[in-house]
């Protein structure tokens, strides 16, 4: 008797034994239809049920985009052992973020931790705070392009490398006072001693730690009515803090001579 009841009995396997387990064991059916071997009943709900659902832009792309013979000859891939997303997609990092991606194997780890299906550029499930800079204050504000700059004049993220973004204030912004608070042995001005990232205005200065209290009146006057010497440093005009004068004769020296006369 000639075996007919299934479609393997007449016909080869084209798929190269991909569909031979669970949960398909070969039946062609479960694609197929008699009416024609070609159009596929694989449909996008079906397709979800799979191990790679089809989320955001995926949902409009192309069978064949995908699932494409395996070398010259081989049949369609349909089984993928690898389902990260460099499978399919060139890394544009050029391997920076190789040892994060080697973390996860899934397709809903390694570029989902910064990037989404639903476009390249929606950076929403990206968090800064899981770096070693965390973006507080004035830093929420400031656009990525302004740390991390593109080689070549470039106007886009695409070249750039991430992990070379300055961490440091002078490595960004200018130095205003010149050397005069010039860290000894270090070459350095520790921005942080005076300043913090939510304002520029000096609010971690404590003048009572200086050689001068502003305890009484002093509290109520303004910084540039006793700072107000400046020097040329390379060619900018720059706000000298010292030396400044401690003695009272120093400001209130013509109140002094009337009030004496």
């Amino acid at each position: 008797m000639v075996k007919f009841a299934l479609c393997m009995d007449c016909h080869k396997d084209v798929h190269g034994g991909q569909f031979s387990k669970a949960p398909y064991f070969d039946h062609c059916e479960k694609c197929h239809s008699e009416t024609s071997f070609h159009k596929s009943a694989m449909t996008l709900t079906l397709h979800q049920k799979t191990n790679f659902k089809l989320t955001g832009g995926h949902v409009a792309v192309a069978c064949i985009d995908c699932h494409k013979p395996i070398g010259e000859k081989g049949p369609v891939r349909y089984h993928f052992e690898d389902l990260s997303c460099t499978q399919c997609h060139q890394d544009p990092h050029r391997g920076e973020f190789a040892e994060r991606m080697a973390k996860g194997r899934e397709h809903d780890t390694g570029c989902s931790v910064c990037h989404s299906t639903k476009a390249w550029k929606d950076l929403a499930a990206f968090n800064h705070s899981s770096t070693t800079f965390e973006l507080k204050g004035a830093h929420q504000s400031v656009t990525c392009l302004e740390c991390h700059r593109p080689p070549n004049m470039e106007r886009t993220l695409k070249n750039v490398n991430y992990k070379q973004a300055p961490t440091k204030c002078e490595e960004c912004h200018e130095n205003i006072h010149g050397p005069q608070f010039v860290r000894k042995g270090s070459g350095v001005t520790l921005c942080a001693d005076c300043h913090t990232d939510v304002k520029w205005r000096p609010a971690n200065f404590d003048h009572e730690k200086t050689i001068f209290s502003l305890k009484g009146a002093h509290e109520n006057v303004r910084c540039k009515l006793c700072h107000a010497t400046f020097q040329d440093v390379n060619g900018k005009s720059v706000l000298f803090y010292k030396p400044t004068p401690t003695a009272c004769s120093a400001c209130h020296g013509n109140m002094l001579k009337s009030t004496a006369a």
